[in-house]
């Protein structure tokens, strides 16, 4: 496992992805079903607070966090022209990290949390999930220090951006926490992580994997580099203040709250310049869009990522606040960056890095198709059934109807998610079947090729 083969830290840390995506999503779509018959699994372990949290936490932290790792493995050498600093180092990582997220997964199914999003497992998880990071971010920054080529490509200042972003918001997210009084502050305190969890490492490893892929899958240079700095330095400066928005219309000053609001707006800014950036790159490339399913992942990516960016400072607003907050709509718009927008781009990485590391095409072309409509289908099947239940469910908390009467009414709707859910569930077997086999073909090729080669010598 600790080997220095070349690439071997991205592959390891792909196929450590896909088996939690599928874990991760287990527990989400056991969490939908909750929704129709509460009664499922009800047990001490899996009621719906614990399986919720180890959904969630699974989806950013093993399967998204990882994927991330894998392409930075791959795309950081590439853009340094250089080797990773310590092969045998990212794979201790791999499994230093894994080992972690399993005690995480397990103290949550135990009831073990500190009931912040996105920072659910509890203190003796986070000290050393953040050695883990640190190790990761040590060996990228020392291969970037190796690095041959002169010029820093927009990608590694997202990456690099990111390394530094993520730890910093860990700390201040986790850790004082512990020791500041309960109420407003930890709520505050809470939604710094939340919402930077989101903001300062999704979102900026996935643009960086977005300004990584486009150039080489359409073959056109990068439409603009000083739009790209705009859109960095842009978002390193505002995203970071968006965390009280979360509670608006709750028991804060009501400076926080415009304190939150106003950069949420600001905000789209930096997206239109990204995805200006990522379109004019693409002017007269989007026929490649019938045949390349990297290509295709990477631009509904970016569709998602600008839906995404549209709803966020509009639901920052409190008179679209008081509607849907604490609504069905929220989960709806909570998936898509991470979902739609994210893993989308993840998925393409995967696509497109897979076949360069093992030296061979992905075994199914079927099953990459198939791998895409099910994750878009579903996905869309799955936001909208919770857009419009968020919707209904406001106003008809805002009309006086009886809370239990809004929870009957919501059937359907939750029946869709369950179904947009499940197709989305479905498309990652797809995934990681096609992984498989096409790992493994490689090995054999190469066992064969070898073979022959020693048998003419």
């Amino acid at each position: 496992m600790f080997t220095d083969e070349k690439w071997s830290s991205s592959k390891n840390w792909f196929i450590a992805a896909v088996f939690w995506i599928i874990i991760g999503m287990t527990m989400g779509l056991l969490t939908a079903t909750k929704q129709i018959w509460p009664e499922l699994l009800n047990n001490r372990w899996t009621t719906y607070g614990h399986v919720r949290s180890a959904h969630v936490m699974l989806v950013i932290y093993a399967w998204l966090s990882m994927a991330y790792v894998g392409s930075m493995f791959y795309m950081i050498p590439k853009l340094a022209k250089t080797k990773v600093y310590s092969e045998k180092l990212g794979n201790f990582a791999l499994v230093f990290y894994n080992v972690v997220i399993l005690e995480g997964f397990f103290a949550l199914l135990f009831g073990q949390t500190e009931v912040i999003e996105y920072g659910e497992f509890p203190l003796w998880v986070d000290v050393q999930l953040l050695v883990a990071i640190g190790l990761v971010a040590y060996n990228l920054f020392k291969t970037v220090g190796r690095r041959q080529e002169k010029m820093l490509y927009v990608s590694l200042w997202y990456f690099l951006g990111s390394l530094l972003w993520l730890p910093l918001t860990w700390i201040v997210g986790n850790f004082p926490a512990q020791w500041i009084p309960s109420g407003v502050q930890q709520g505050l305190m809470g939604w710094f992580l939340g919402h930077n969890a989101i903001g300062l490492w999704m979102t900026t490893v996935g643009v960086g994997q977005i300004y990584y892929l486009l150039p080489k899958l359409t073959g056109r240079p990068l439409y603009s580099h000083q739009l790209s700095m705009i859109g960095f330095w842009a978002i390193a400066t505002f995203y970071v203040w968006n965390g009280p928005h979360h509670l608006m219309n709750g028991p804060i000053p009501g400076w926080i709250s415009k304190a939150g609001v106003i950069p949420s707006i600001v905000l789209l800014i930096p997206v239109w310049a990204v995805l200006a950036n990522f379109w004019g790159t693409m002017k007269g490339s989007w026929s490649q869009t019938r045949t390349s399913v990297p290509l295709r992942f990477t631009v509904a990516g970016t569709i998602f990522y600008l839906f995404a960016c549209l709803q966020g400072p509009l639901q920052a607003l409190p008179s679209v606040s008081s509607v849907i907050k604490f609504t069905h709509w929220t989960v709806g718009h909570a998936h898509m960056g991470p979902f739609g927008a994210f893993s989308f781009t993840s998925f393409a990485a995967i696509y497109y890095i897979l076949p360069k590391i093992v030296g061979r095409e992905m075994f199914s072309k079927r099953a990459m198709e198939a791998h895409f409509w099910f994750s878009t289908v579903g996905f869309l099947v799955f936001a909208f059934s919770l857009w419009i239940a968020g919707v209904v469910q406001g106003f008809a908390w805002i009309e006086g109807v009886p809370f239990l009467q809004t929870v009957l009414m919501m059937e359907p709707y939750v029946q869709g998610r369950a179904i947009g859910g499940t197709m989305m569930y479905v498309a990652q077997f797809f995934l990681a079947w096609n992984m498989y086999k096409t790992i493994k073909l490689a090995k054999l090729e190469k066992k064969q090729q070898a073979q022959q080669q020693a048998a003419s010598a």
